[in-house]
């Protein structure tokens, strides 16, 4: 340790203020007996809560410091935040931590803590004083299987009776199955060359994602996409790809491309439109932060029709779709359509409403 520390402070830091909150106890609380004091009363009320156990490590610790530095030289509190922990438990603990130290000013602090939620704010208690070390309270225990039984119906409960768990335990699997079963019930009936393409799609959008974040390689694209109109590169390179694609098969293989049947001229338009569609609502939540729940909708709902149901209907003014078939795609089509729309509504209303009153100055900031 530094000879330029010679007086200390032992912090313990309860970022979410469950001693200021379940026990009524104003805060900072300086000096050991009256830590001692806290301590104790919120053990005896909570015995399972670790926040008890870290500040008896915290009186641990300074009396352990207490036998080099002198009791004059070294002091403990406990400093709390918020139960929000956000900006304002922050600057809850810097006030705190000024007070403390004008009742005992130190040449640096040792930061003791129940876990990592905590130890976040270190940085800011650096802004006042070094904190020359940092000292993490785990509570140890022997599991049996019946502990291990007791804990998990605990958590298991939790996770399905309040509110901002339930909407992940049940919510997004629901959604999840709904969408299973809606595509596994009009599954067979889809067209060969529409079913590839849409796994080829899921498969391909789940790679890159994985590959953008697996080699942290999403700044560098979320960069690019502000720095550069993605939408108009997008387009020319796809319709650099349709015009080589289309030559090729002229010229190489003497064809060439069909109104219907597979891989036609629609199927193309689709693939291209979808691309640009995609990449320019990505684009437009990327520069401006606007939720573009429209382009995304229409996206989907142009996208569609292109590769599910306009070649059929080419097909069938000359003659070489059936009515049987057009009919069952438009109304695949229009199943999608309106899952689609009931989704956009539903997301307009929840994330779409603008906040501010309605001014002038806001006009500019709504969802598209």
């Amino acid at each position: 340790m530094s000879k330029l520390v010679r007086r200390l402070i032992v912090l313990y830091v309860d970022r979410d203020n469950d001693v200021g909150e379940r026990l009524g106890v104003p805060t900072p609380i300086i000096g050991r007996n009256n830590v001692l004091k806290v301590a104790t009363e919120y053990i005896l009320r909570y015995p399972d809560d670790s926040d008890a156990n870290a500040m008896f490590g915290a009186i641990q610790l300074y009396d352990t410091l207490i036998s080099t530095f002198g009791s004059e030289n070294v002091e403990i509190a406990v400093i709390t935040g918020t139960s929000s922990e956000d900006v304002t438990a922050d600057m809850k603990i810097l006030s705190e931590v000024d007070k403390v130290l004008q009742v005992f000013d130190a040449d640096g602090f040792v930061v003791v803590s129940d876990g990592p939620s905590d130890e976040v704010v270190v940085p800011l208690i650096q802004s006042r004083r070094p904190v020359v070390s940092v000292r993490r309270i785990v509570v140890k225990q022997t599991r049996g299987f019946e502990e291990f039984a007791v804990l998990a119906r605990y958590y298991i409960g939790k996770l399905f009776s309040e509110p901002r768990y339930r909407r992940y335990a049940l919510g997004v699997p629901g959604a999840l199955l709904l969408i299973y079963g809606a595509f596994y019930s009009v599954w067979p009936y889809i067209p060969a060359m529409i079913r590839t393409m849409i796994v080829a799609s899921i498969t391909i959008l789940l790679g890159v994602v994985f590959i953008l974040y697996g080699f942290n390689l999403h700044e560098n694209m979320l960069r690019f996409l502000r720095m550069y109109e993605a939408t108009f590169f997008i387009s020319a390179l796809s319709i650099f790809f349709v015009i080589i694609y289309s030559l090729s098969t002229y010229y190489m293989l003497h064809q060439t491309i069909p109104l219907w049947g597979a891989l036609n001229v629609f199927d193309l338009v689709g693939l291209v439109v979808g691309a640009i569609l995609t990449v320019n609502a990505i684009e437009v939540y990327t520069k401006f932060r606007i939720r573009p729940f429209g382009r995304v909708a229409a996206d989907v709902l142009l996208t569609v029709f292109l590769l599910l149901v306009a070649s059929d209907l080419a097909g069938y003014m000359f003659g070489k779709v059936s009515t049987y078939t057009l009919l069952f795609n438009l109304m695949i089509y229009t199943v999608i359509g309106l899952i689609t729309l009931i989704a956009l509504g539903i997301l307009r209303n929840r994330y779409g409403k603008i906040k501010g009153g309605g001014k002038s100055g806001s006009k500019g900031l709504g969802v598209r």
